[in-house]
């Protein structure tokens, strides 16, 4: 069985630019050749750069395996990000039958949040 993850977001945009939500919702679909296949668990890793987003090294958060089938605004629940932050993400899940799949590196930026950044 072919299990996928795509479509992912961060607050509905695909890699957004200049985002002001310190804690954005992420989104992602599991996609299947089967019927009725559904997610029971997810990871989410997020790291200042890409070539960190493996389990022990995501330098921002790591969320864990999460048992949950929730896949539509998960909110970010790593470090505190600051303004002009590019932080990249990836998404593991687990469907019904213990099948894991790993989405493709994505990302999202923030842009100013304070006065001052400006």
């Amino acid at each position: 069985m072919d299990v996928k993850v795509t479509n992912l977001t961060c607050e509905y945009r695909t890699k957004p630019l200049g985002i002001d939500v310190v804690r954005p919702r992420l989104s992602w679909q599991l996609r299947s050749d089967r019927a009725g296949a559904r997610q029971t668990a997810y990871r989410i890793l997020a790291a200042t750069n890409a070539k960190l987003l493996k389990p022990g090294q995501a330098d921002l958060w790591d969320s864990g395996r999460v048992a949950s089938d929730q896949s539509i605004h998960v909110t970010y629940g790593g470090k505190k990000l600051k303004s002009r932050q590019r932080v990249y993400w990836k998404v593991k899940l687990w469907n019904e039958e213990g099948q894991p799949a790993t989405s493709a590196a994505t990302w999202f930026e923030l842009g100013m949040l304070k006065r001052s950044d400006w």
